[in-house]
C-alpha cells in the first residue's frame, strides 16, 4: 500500500510525496521530495512565471 505525504520526505519504499498548485488544478505525485520539488518548480516557471519569481 502506497502512503502519500503532502510535501514531506519519503520514509520507506512504499511512500510517495504529493503536491498541488495553489494557482491552478495541477497535481503531482513523486517517489521522492527532490523529484517533486523539481517538477513543481518547472510547473511554476512554465505556467505561473510571476509566482515562480517570488519563490
Amino acid at each position: 500500500m502506497v502512503t502519500y505525504r503532502r510535501g514531506g520526505h519519503v520514509q520507506s519504499g512504499d511512500d510517495a510525496v504529493e503536491r498541488g498548485c495553489d494557482h491552478c488544478g495541477w497535481h503531482c505525485v513523486a517517489d521522492g521530495y527532490p523529484e517533486l520539488i523539481g517538477r513543481y518548480q518547472s510547473h511554476l516557471r512554465d505556467e505561473h512565471p510571476k509566482a515562480w519569481l517570488r519563490t
